[in-house]
């Protein structure tokens, strides 16, 4: 079989996952344990995959015995264990596309996995997410801002297309369109104030947008793609971006985070788990923390898209849905400028409060002549 024939089945393979998750990064993952397998196919045993195929099948060599082999040597090459569940997966379904029959009771059995071992990993604080903002370039500001105001994926995010934003609801309101979902969902999700500014500032400085105007001309165009003005107006694109366009944008947008934190070596560090502590899952995983700990976490679990709680959330009014990620919307701002208007708006509204009551008891001890001594006199004034 020729070169052609077995990258046409290594693609049609991708694809059906593709269609499967919907997911870029599920891809990109299962392409890379494969290659993986490949090279050690070729250094180990001199076949490639379509030769395996067939020495199995005439039962020449023992599927489970290669995987053993393959996991032992990624083992000592120093692979981590979670990643090792990523591959494996990833090669066991890519074998049976090419018709190796692989029996789960069987390779449980035959074929042992390293154990994971859990680390904790460290938590975005609110000052770590606006040095990141200071040193970021104007798009990676908004993806930021975007990403922590909604709990949205990356890719979630890089589909967006601006008619998926509704700028007339408070708060503004993102239709998450199920054919870009992980769990193939439509849903919806908010967006604070800053963030809000922030993506307006972005689409009138990249795309023309107007605000106030129908932009029917932009409805259609992805937000987060190319921010060329020329090119964005003048290029035809598709309502539904491809696999590999999804991709993509994901990875400039990765790199750009890792550019940004190469200029602030003291964030640009690495957890216990080999996974730099700040990614653009981490301002997921932080809006997950702030919403559950102020609102609930039933909410924001069911904003972030997980299925189980989609059906509770639906059964919310609009407005109190809106209202409850309102209650949120202080803690995921990160300037704090609406968490400390808020707090000034609720002094006020106290010291108001007890300056009539203290009004109020003065002209009830005038009214039935309750001397007050003296000495306590300044303070009551």
């Amino acid at each position: 079989m020729t070169q052609v024939q077995k990258h046409s089945d290594l693609e049609e393979y991708l694809d059906s996952v593709y269609t499967t998750s919907h997911s870029t990064s599920t891809v990109s993952n299962y392409k890379v344990g494969i290659t993986k397998f490949q090279k050690f196919l070729r250094e180990k045993y001199d076949l490639n995959e379509i030769e395996l195929v067939s020495k199995v099948k005439a039962e020449e060599l023992d599927i489970y015995k290669i995987f053993r082999d393959w996991i032992v040597a990624l083992d000592k090459a120093g692979y981590k264990p979670k990643s090792l569940r990523v591959c494996v997966p990833a090669v066991k379904g890519y074998l049976r596309y090419l018709g190796i029959k692989i029996y789960t009771e069987d390779f449980r059995t035959l074929v042992k996995m390293p154990r994971i071992i859990l680390v904790r990993e460290e938590g975005l604080t609110k000052d770590m997410v606006i040095r990141v903002l200071r040193n970021a370039p104007a798009k990676l500001q908004t993806v930021i801002l975007v990403a922590i105001a909604s709990g949205m994926r990356l890719g979630e995010i890089v589909q967006l297309k601006i008619s998926d934003i509704d700028f007339e609801s408070n708060p503004t309101r993102i239709r998450v369109r199920g054919e870009t979902s992980k769990g193939r969902e439509n849903r919806e999700t908010f967006l604070t104030s800053e963030a809000t500014k922030s993506l307006k500032d972005y689409l009138k400085r990249f795309f023309g947008w107007k605000e106030g105007e129908n932009n029917e001309h932009l409805k259609d165009k992805p937000i987060f793609g190319r921010i060329s003005l020329v090119k964005t107006v003048a290029r035809k694109t598709d309502s539904h971006l491809s696999s590999s366009t999804v991709a993509v944008a994901e990875n400039v947008l990765q790199k750009m985070l890792e550019h940004t934190l190469k200029n602030i070596p003291e964030l640009n560090k690495v957890a216990e788990n080999g996974r730099r502590v700040i990614h653009f899952h981490a301002f997921r995983k932080y809006f997950r923390t702030v919403v559950g700990n102020e609102v609930s976490r039933d909410y924001a679990e069911a904003v972030m898209g997980h299925h189980f709680y989609l059906d509770t959330y639906y059964a919310l009014s609009e407005d109190k849905r809106r209202e409850m990620y309102l209650q949120a919307e202080p803690y995921l701002t990160i300037s704090d400028f609406v968490k400390v208007e808020r707090n000034l708006k609720e002094m006020s509204e106290k010291y108001n409060e007890l300056e009539d009551k203290f009004k109020n008891m003065l002209q009830h001890l005038k009214k039935n002549n309750i001397l007050v001594p003296d000495s306590l006199w300044p303070k009551l004034q």
